[in-house]
């Protein structure tokens, strides 16, 4: 819900759709579970509808914009990129994204069947992620600190998961 009175249904993403976009109002739709800020519907094989819950405001809408479209062709791995763009309107007062599809399981539904395969591509990833940012790209308040001053959250989120018999080790790491 993105407030009380707001279900994001199947309906109101088809609603969206034939009133802004149309030609892609026909497509099967589908709600993808999960998601914390955005709730994601696939649309069709190869597209998915991302349509924000939680934020009040669009900044972190209009960050995935911006800048996966430059990161994505950069990376050794697909990431999803917008294709059509989403404004508020009566029916839905939040900006949403429709964008390419990443096929996949996500790993908390799956196993890791080639565990050295899967270190390598992750460690490529992030390589490829430690580039240069250009000089335009934004920087965030709340991520990339350093870990000393985030030891706050990462104390709550450690309570929150780690059994008492690690904790102690956990932290010391």
């Amino acid at each position: 819900m993105t407030g009380p009175e707001i279900a994001i249904t199947a309906d109101l993403v088809r609603d969206l759709l034939r009133d802004q976009h149309p030609d892609l109002a026909g497509l099967p739709i589908r709600e993808v579970a999960g998601g914390w800020g955005n709730q994601m519907w696939r649309l069709g094989d190869e597209l998915a509808v991302r349509m924000q819950r939680r934020d009040p405001t669009p900044r972190l809408q209009f960050k995935e914009r911006r800048w996966l479209p430059v990161l994505a062709p950069h990376l050794p791995l697909p990431v999803p990129v917008p294709v059509r763009l989403g404004e508020p309107s009566k029916r839905f007062p939040k900006h949403w994204t429709v964008m390419t599809w990443v096929a996949g399981e996500p790993l908390d539904h799956g196993t890791i069947s080639r565990g050295t395969h899967a270190a390598d591509t992750l460690a490529g990833f992030l390589r490829a992620l430690h580039a240069e940012a250009p000089a335009d790209a934004p920087i965030s308040p709340d991520r990339g600190a350093h870990p000393k001053e985030c030891t706050g959250g990462f104390e709550q989120f450690l309570e929150a998961v780690a059994l008492d018999d690690i904790a102690s080790e956990t932290r010391a790491v």
